[in-house]
């Protein structure tokens, strides 16, 4: 193990605290403080994730199968590691980087990249398509999720019609996300592209997820900006009873669920300033913490909880539930 940095959960948690709060803060709290609630609250509200989560994700940067998320030994840095997450979470600018963790700009970018590329290197390992049973019809929801970034520059008019969100008016990005209907998966994601592009047009490209999914005869649940394709996506249908309304209804709150935890950091929630390579960088790689959070107790709620059938409600399942079953 001499080659590795391997740390534990309370361990990341000190680590990150030095780095933003004063000791006086750190152990002015009752009781055990790196057991208290309001330490690891802080440590989430400053990193994105728990420090449980955060400490997953620095082992698999080290012991990963995949080669470009592989961290090697020498360049093992918890500290530099953190700032970079605190990036994406809290999006300051260099300036206010510089002064937090007393390093040089060209310092703080430098690792910062080095991180985020191998955290967006892990989604091969953690975003994927399982095997689904034979009678199963929807398997996913799918929609478009965008951000907005500064204006790119055109070679005639001032602003660039092709990058043009009608969700946020304003510049954007798009990317095509599909979750799993009765787990808390991710398990499609396609893109950047340009938001100007509607998500019918996303949907249908060639090599793209409707492709995918006539292939292995399964559909996705959309909403009405994916119709068109009935042997692929599902939208809402007046003349659904109100049991298939229902589910449909809950399959897209759950979907916007998935998409408030991306909003939660700064870097997808404000104006992305660091251009479209970059943007696709930081958007995998809160997509792979996303998924650690939801494998790590923040699972999306369960889709047929208080749906009726017949006589029966199914109700919301406990974790001792599940680990009988």
């Amino acid at each position: 193990m001499a080659n590795y940095d391997i740390l534990t959960a309370e361990e990341i948690l000190l680590a990150g605290l030095q780095i933003v709060c004063a000791a006086k803060r750190i152990y002015g709290v009752k009781g055990d403080p790196l057991g208290s609630t309001t330490n690891a609250q802080r440590f989430k509200d400053h990193y994105g994730a728990s420090h449980v989560v955060i400490e997953i994700i620095w082992t698999d940067l080290q012991m990963t199968n995949v080669p470009e998320g592989l961290t090697p030994p020498r360049n093992h840095s918890i500290h530099s590691f953190l700032e970079s997450l605190h990036f994406l979470y809290r999006y300051k600018r260099e300036a206010e980087r510089e002064g937090t963790f007393d390093k040089s700009r060209k310092t703080l970018r430098k690792q910062c990249w080095h991180y985020l590329q191998r955290i967006q290197s892990l989604k091969t390992a953690k975003i994927a398509c399982p095997q689904f049973h034979a009678e199963d019809v929807w398997i996913m929801t799918v929609d478009g999720t965008h951000c907005k970034i500064n204006e790119p520059s055109h070679p005639a008019f001032s602003q660039d019609k092709d990058y043009f969100s009608h969700k946020h008016k304003n510049s954007g990005l798009c990317y095509e996300l599909g979750i799993d209907l009765f787990r808390s998966n991710l398990i499609w994601m396609n893109g950047p592209f340009k938001a100007g592009q509607n998500d019918n047009g996303i949907f249908s490209k060639a090599g793209g997820l409707k492709e995918v999914l006539k292939s292995i005869g399964k559909k996705a649940l959309g909403d009405k900006g994916h119709t068109g394709h009935p042997d692929e996506c599902s939208t809402f249908n007046a003349f659904d009873d109100p049991q298939v309304k229902s589910l449909k209804s809950r399959a897209q709150m759950r979907h916007e669920q998935f998409n408030g935890m991306l909003k939660e950091f700064s870097s997808l929630d404000n104006c992305f300033r660091h251009g479209e390579a970059k943007f696709k960088i930081c958007f995998e790689a809160i997509c792979v913490i996303c998924q650690c959070r939801m494998e790590n107790g923040e699972p999306l709620f369960e889709l047929l909880a208080g749906i009726n059938y017949g006589d029966n409600v199914v109700e919301e399942s406990s974790s001792e539930e599940e680990e009988e079953e």
